[in-house]
């Protein structure tokens, strides 16, 4: 007798042929082995559709659709729709796991039903499997009811989360419009809906690489998204949330450590506004740069006393000097 799959794996995948066979590899060597495997394939131009075919042939786990291109949050939404587990897990298919990932996520989620989402920290790898430096903002993370926490930045690495299907399945689609910041929409929806739980130890390997994403994202395409993803959150917020929030949810959010929800509010705008002027550095822009941290103090003025205010504003005026190596310097804190 056939056993259905307890556990769903989405992996939306466009031109990443070099590293779907790591992924698929970690994925192979779970520990635990009841789950099924959706590949989705977001018109894809290389050879992803033959090694994704020599994999289906030896085992009948992983499933391979095809779709036309239609960017990642459609293709991980495809692929939501189609999955068949208790609990959905969505990766990259240049990421990869560690061997025990499955297992402990499954035991912390069969613990406790009230937990909606666990995740965990990742190591960073390069295009050839070689460690690198990790990021300790990839290592932190809150458990709990979260939604506070995430307003003030995205912590959740793509790469490790375990969802309750059930939960999942009727907050709605990932929003293309949010893109690349689309899964920051998604667990922010998400979170409004229960308890997350943060798992210490690394379970996945994030991968850099050339091709990533966020890496050829315009500045002001960054500024623009996470302004969205804020703007409709936190209207929500505002109104003590939506009808999906518990009673507990709601009531934890009405102060958060001491704040009103409008000082949480602009405190998370402050902090967005720091990262945009990050970006336009990054870009070389320092006029920008310079704009969006004085926004980032209006929204609270004793950003003038963070280290990373500090930084960045000094990195703004060293850059009309020698923007390359500001470049160089904070490329090495993404």
């Amino acid at each position: 007798m056939h056993t259905p799959p307890l556990i769903s794996i989405v992996i939306p995948s466009y031109n990443q042929a070099k590293y779907i066979a790591y992924n698929l590899d970690s994925i192979l060597a779970q520990t635990y082995s009841n789950f099924e495997v959706i590949f989705i394939d977001d018109g894809s131009k290389d050879n992803t559709a033959e090694i994704l075919k020599s994999y289906t042939e030896k085992d009948s786990r992983i499933k391979y659709f095809y779709q036309n291109n239609s960017e990642r949050a459609v293709a991980r939404s495809h692929g939501i729709s189609k999955a068949n587990g208790k609990y959905i897990c969505l990766v990259d298919s240049d990421d990869t796991w560690l061997p025990h990932k499955l297992e402990t996520q499954l035991a912390v989620m069969e613990n406790d039903p009230e937990i909606i989402l666990c995740y965990a920290p990742v190591n960073r790898i390069d295009p050839e499997n070689k460690p690198l430096k990790n990021a300790a903002r990839q290592q932190k993370g809150y458990s709990g009811l979260i939604y506070k926490n995430l307003l003030m930045r995205n912590f959740i690495p793509s790469v490790t989360p375990m969802i309750r299907a059930s939960v999942v399945k009727n907050i709605g689609e990932q929003v293309t419009d949010f893109i690349p910041y689309e899964d920051w929409d998604f667990w922010l929806r998400l979170s409004r809906c229960g308890k997350f739980h943060h798992i210490k130890e690394a379970l996945g390997n994030y991968r850099l690489h050339p091709q990533q994403s966020v890496k050829n994202v315009k500045a002001s395409r960054i500024e623009e998204v996470t302004i969205k993803v804020l703007d409709a959150n936190t209207q929500e917020f505002l109104l003590e949330l939506d009808r999906t929030v518990t009673k507990r949810a709601s009531s934890s959010l009405r102060r958060t450590n001491g704040r009103s929800v409008k000082a949480t509010i602009k405190e998370a705008y402050s902090l967005a506004y720091l990262r945009i002027a990050y970006w336009y550095l990054i870009a070389g822009d320092s006029k920008m740069a310079q704009e969006k941290l004085k926004i980032s103090l209006s929204k609270n003025t004793l950003r003038f006393i963070d280290p990373r205010f500090t930084v960045l504003w000094f990195c703004s005026y060293l850059s009309s000097f020698n923007k390359e190596l500001v470049t160089k310097f904070l490329g090495g804190f993404h």
